[in-house]
This record gives structure tokens, sequence and C-alpha cells, in this order.
């Protein structure tokens, strides 16, 4: 197991909206990159978003993990208290979503 401090955590709804830039700037080498795709089947746009996350990454050395969910009750649970969690869904969707992560989320 690694031993990391804290995780960032992109959730990618299905039509993804993230500010790549803020992600990049927020790893480091070591440090754990997780992207949650919510909802099945994965959309074309929630593929092209997690080869980005993927890059990424690699540029800046950091561990990566990638992990379908197909509910927000499956979401909820692959949280871990210490994430930093950036929620890249947009309205109505996005605001209800960073309700299941308070006091720990950024937007996309």
């Amino acid at each position: 197991m690694k031993d990391v401090a804290t995780r960032t955590v992109v959730i990618l709804g299905r039509r993804p909206s993230v500010r790549w830039n803020d992600v990049r700037q927020g790893l480091g080498k070591g440090q754990e990159l997780v992207v949650l795709s919510l909802g099945y089947p994965v959309t074309a746009a929630q593929r092209q978003a997690l080869l980005r996350a993927e890059e990424i990454a690699a540029e800046t050395e950091a561990w990566f993990d990638a992990q379908l969910v197909t509910s927000v009750s499956d979401m909820v649970a692959a949280l871990e208290p210490e994430d930093e969690v950036i929620v890249g869904v947009r309205g109505r969707m996005g605001r209800s979503l960073r309700g299941f992560v308070p006091g720990r989320t950024g937007s996309g």
C-alpha cells in the first residue's frame, strides 16, 4: 500500500467539466490522482477526460487510479475522509454531488 497523505479525487459526470491545470497544480511526485467516472456506460467525453487525467498523472509522476461508479452511493463509498475532491460536473447535478462531500470539494 502506498503512503499517501491525501488523494486528489476527480468526479466525472456524463459531460465532464474539469479545469485540468488546477488538477495538475495540486499534484506532485508520489501523490495520488483518483478519477471516479459516474454512470454507465462511460461516455466519449468521460473517456477523453480519463485519458487526460492519466496523462497528467504521468507528467507529474503521481499514482493514478480510475474507477467506474454507477451510483452516488458507490461514489461516496469510494471517497476517503482526507480526500481533496474536485467535482467535474456542471449545474444542478454538480451542486447536488458537492452536497455529498461537504467541506472537501472544489469545482472542476
